[in-house]
């Protein structure tokens, strides 16, 4: 999935971040930060997003202390915190110019693309965020389902 990953991280590391923006990290991706602490992607990452009946592409996986704010959670997550939902992380990017949002807790608990670039026609002011997955496992499901098509 990776061109390559960025610097291992430990449990300590997310705990940081979880104090920093003050919201609880789900399992399923606590272990996938601990086993990839994410990457750049290549070839890139299809992902279906059913509201938009169209694909995303990922590029950049974000990770914690990467060593370059253009690829790290803490840094993207603080930049746009005021225009997004408590407990939401952004985790990664994508070729659309927009994002790839976890919702850790709450009524919308799941993974979204946000379309904050406005790419797609259907994205306005008041509706530019589109359900992805439940879950951050079920995002990964997705996109092994997606490189095997």
């Amino acid at each position: 999935m990776f061109k390559s990953t960025f610097k291992k991280i430990t449990k300590i590391d997310i705990v940081d971040l979880e104090n920093a923006l003050s919201t609880r990290i789900p399992e399923d991706y606590t272990d996938f930060l601990l086993t990839y602490n994410g990457g750049v992607v290549e070839p890139y990452i299809k992902v279906k997003v059913n509201d938009l009946s169209s694909y995303v592409n990922i590029d950049v996986i974000y990770g914690i202390n990467t060593g370059n704010t253009n690829s790290d959670i803490l840094t993207w997550t603080n930049k746009f915190s005021d225009d997004m939902l408590e407990s939401s992380l952004i985790i990664a990017d994508t070729l659309e110019n927009g994002f790839i949002i976890l919702i850790c807790t709450g009524e919308y608990k799941g993974v979204y693309y946000w379309d904050d670039s406005y790419h797609f026609d259907s994205s306005e002011d008041d509706m530019n965020t589109y359900f992805i997955a439940d879950s951050f496992s079920d995002f990964l499901t997705l996109i092994n389902e997606c490189k095997n098509k």
